[in-house]
């Protein structure tokens, strides 16, 4: 009698990487690892250490790819469970991974060639690096909802939105947070801001959607 545990197994790989590259992350900086899990709540992270921060920094590097991961995941299953059943492989998660992450590394590396063609590289590598933990975060966030949606609750199409609406609150406090340390700014600048919300912000994750969807398909 055959199993119907296949299309978990798959999953439950997918779920022990997450789970290794946050311990990774985690002994990397044990210290800034604490600070970081704490990083919805208030804004020391963010400032204490933005000031030593590299663009290519490995702390970071680590949480993204378990972004990625994570990411893809809860995008393939709520494609599951609102538009088509997919037959989900190796191949095609990695590539759906790759876009996600592409896309958003190209957005960063767009915004950071705005700051520098405007001459206002510390604003906008602020902006990236804020923007970039709060992707991390929500990374570190997903490892459990997406567990659950797996293993305990699968095609559950309730528990599929609130995994949605999490992400979505999470990514606007990330956005509130940028918009108050800047507020000044923006208030002057108020429709320079609005397009590049349009621009930057909601315009390239409407693209990666896209992408991954034409992936899937």
């Amino acid at each position: 009698m055959l199993r119907d545990v296949l299309f978990n197994d798959w999953y439950t790989t997918v779920i022990v990487v997450s789970l290794t590259l946050v311990v990774v992350a985690k002994l990397l900086n044990f210290n800034r690892f604490c600070d970081f899990l704490r990083l919805s709540g208030n804004s020391n992270y963010l400032k204490i250490y933005f000031k030593d921060h590299k663009f290519l920094d490995l702390f970071d590097i680590v949480l993204f790819l378990n972004f990625c991961i994570n990411g893809t995941l809860i995008g393939i299953l709520t494609y599951t469970h609102f538009a088509q059943k997919i037959d989900l492989n190796q191949l095609m998660f990695i590539k759906t991974a790759a876009i996600l992450g592409t896309g958003v590394l190209l957005k960063i590396l767009l915004e950071l060639g705005v700051g520098y063609v405007f001459d206002i590289q510390k604003l906008f590598h602020s902006y990236v690096f804020q923007q970039v933990s709060f992707l991390n975060f929500l990374g570190i966030v997903l490892i459990p909802l997406n567990s659950l949606l797996i293993f305990g609750a699968p095609n559950n199409q309730t528990l599929t939105v609130f995994i949605l609406v999490i992400s979505g609150v999470i990514l606007c406090i990330g956005l509130m947070k940028s918009i108050k340390l800047h507020q000044k700014l923006l208030i002057n600048n108020f429709f320079y801001f609005i397009l590049y919300l349009c621009t930057l912000e909601i315009g390239p994750y409407v693209l990666i959607c896209k992408l991954i969807s034409s992936d899937i398909n």
